[in-house]
């Protein structure tokens, strides 16, 4: 099989005279989404009280996250599955964002909610948020030196200036069998 960042490829697959929003190159910005690639065991934590006032803290795992190209390595699709009826599963789609060290992340989930997000990745921190007034988000996520697992906390915001703590949110790299 060809590699998909092959140039040639792409200007094969682009023609001539078709519309122009076909782009002839691919950003090389998109190699660095390739430290994700494969499959994710997922583990969040929560705090006591976040599921109701006389909740304990609660540590799981449940859930899993899969990260693959779309056929030509433009967009990388991102499919988690969650066990817990608590938390949703659903797809995302990853794709270069305004500017040059970021990407635009479009989320949609099992509830029918669909975010755009912001993403960076670089030098092992990944960062994903949305500044929506009334409700911003943003998830912080380091990676191991081996790159095996990947450690972060999403937060909220009502204003963007005051944050606060929502859950940790584990990646743990699968085991091939």
């Amino acid at each position: 099989m060809a590699d998909p960042h092959e140039p040639e490829r792409l200007a094969e697959q682009s023609g001539t005279g078709g519309p122009g929003d076909i782009p002839t190159t691919r950003p090389a910005a998109l190699d660095r989404l390739d430290v994700l690639l494969g499959t994710w065991d997922l583990e969040a934590t929560f705090e006591a009280g976040y599921f109701g006032p006389d909740s304990p803290p609660v540590t799981g795992g449940g859930g899993r996250t899969t990260f693959d190209w779309l056929e030509g390595a433009f967009f990388l699709i991102q499919r988690f599955t969650v066990e817990s009826p608590t938390a949703p599963s659903g797809i995302a789609i990853i794709g270069t964002g305004e500017g040059p060290e970021t990407f635009e992340q479009h989320y949609y989930d099992s509830r029918g909610v669909a975010r755009v997000y912001q993403m960076s990745l670089n030098e092992g921190l990944w960062k994903v948020w949305r500044e929506i007034p009334g409700f911003w988000q943003r998830y912080t996520g380091v990676f191991s030196e081996d790159g095996e697992t990947i450690a972060g906390a999403w937060e909220g915001s009502a204003d963007g200036a005051e944050w606060k703590h929502d859950f940790d949110l584990n990646y743990i790299k699968a085991k091939q069998d």
